[in-house]
């Protein structure tokens, strides 16, 4: 898990100078070896941002000083479209109204059943009222 071209070469290498012959061992193709996207290439994780504790609802951020570009969205979060151009409202400074984020599942129950062709034209943009799964 997680061979990349170097690494790759690197255990090759090792093996050889151990005497041991390449055919005994098989890789795999998985992501580092095709093309390396992965959540922290692309920019995008799913983080907890809002929680209700005893009642009371508290904002929720991750922020390691490690890494800035880390740093979550923070609060109960709105996904607005005004003229073609989605914004995510944090902090609750949101309107409720104008939100596009949609429950697709809660507790493990389906809640909406989309199309994939409703899917492709959402992802291209597009606002696409969901269609809610059979209960």
């Amino acid at each position: 898990d997680g061979i990349d071209i170097d690494s790759l070469e690197e255990v090759l290498e090792s093996m050889k100078e151990s005497g041991w012959a390449a055919d005994n061992v098989a890789f795999g193709s998985g992501g580092a070896l095709l093309q390396k996207v992965h959540r922290d290439t692309q920019k995008c994780a799913f983080k907890c941002s809002y929680a209700i504790v005893d009642g009371k609802g508290i904002d929720v951020v991750k922020d390691p000083i490690t890494d800035p570009g880390k740093k979550s969205k923070k609060g109960l979060l709105t996904l607005e479209c005004s003229n073609g151009t989605w914004t995510t409202v944090t902090e609750g400074g949101g309107k409720l109204v104008d939100d596009c984020l949609v429950e697709v599942f809660r507790d493990g129950r389906l809640l909406v059943d989309d199309s994939l062709a409703a899917i492709r034209r959402r992802a291209e943009g597009e606002v696409v009222q969901p269609r809610s799964a059979a209960v």
